[in-house]
């Protein structure tokens, strides 16, 4: 393989950390609820967010606050538009990404730039996440031209489109490129279709069964270690 390329949120660093630390922040502790179940209940509303970016459109206010309200009032938090967005001012923050990169994804990303190109490839705003890589050192591993944000590039996962001009951005072709993320859709969705090796970093939820199908599927760091030092 000549590429391996990453997404960053949930899959460079764990996002239920700076989520929760938000919550916590702006609300105080939520009895019952984990970091993870925090996390997994804001990812269940995120879809209209999402949405806005595949769009090529940043999400509104509005968009955030009902997904605020939402994931709180799983746990029988009611929420204000103002805490609503406190808290998603709070998640933002780049002064509180709460974003550590841990040894071992340390180890994945110089075993990567030891044999291949490493690169990142990212739904989001510009500053933001850049932001995040600059908090996780990423730099000692990926040049700044490997990384290719959907705000810059004016395309967003999972449009296809958007990992082929990031391989032919790097001179690789797709089918010699491996791209590693969390989510199905946006991220296995389309780098299969792009024709790359899809890795699916499922970190914390069930397993999947139908469309999209990753080529490989891996629940820890040191899984994704051993499978890219057999990959590569």
């Amino acid at each position: 393989m000549d590429a391996v390329f990453f997404d960053i949120d949930d899959t460079l660093y764990d996002q239920s950390l700076p989520f929760a630390n938000a919550v916590h922040k702006v609300l105080g502790d939520v009895p019952g609820a984990t970091d993870s179940d925090l996390y997994l209940a804001s990812r269940r509303h995120s879809a209209e967010v999402f949405e806005a970016f595949s769009r090529h459109a940043f999400p509104t206010d509005e968009m955030y606050i009902r997904r605020a309200r939402e994931t709180m009032a799983e746990f029988g938090v009611r929420l204000t538009d103002e805490q609503a967005l406190e808290l998603q001012h709070a998640y933002a923050s780049r002064n509180d990404h709460g974003t550590t990169l841990s040894p071992t994804m340390g180890r994945v990303l110089a075993l990567v730039s030891s044999r291949s190109r490493a690169g990142v490839i990212s739904n989001g705003r510009e500053d933001r996440q850049l932001d995040k890589l600059r908090s996780l050192g990423i730099y000692e591993w990926v040049t700044p031209e490997a990384v290719f944000i959907s705000d810059v590039m004016g395309l967003a996962k999972p449009d296809p489109a958007l990992f082929r001009l990031a391989c032919s951005r790097l001179h690789v072709s797709p089918e010699r490129s491996v791209y590693v993320g969390d989510s199905l859709a946006l991220d296995v969705g389309g780098s299969n279709a792009a024709g790359m090796t899809s890795v699916w970093f499922n970190r914390r939820y069930p397993a999947h069964t139908g469309e999209p199908v990753p080529d490989w599927t891996v629940t820890s760091e040191t899984d994704l270690l051993d499978l890219l030092d057999r990959l590569l």
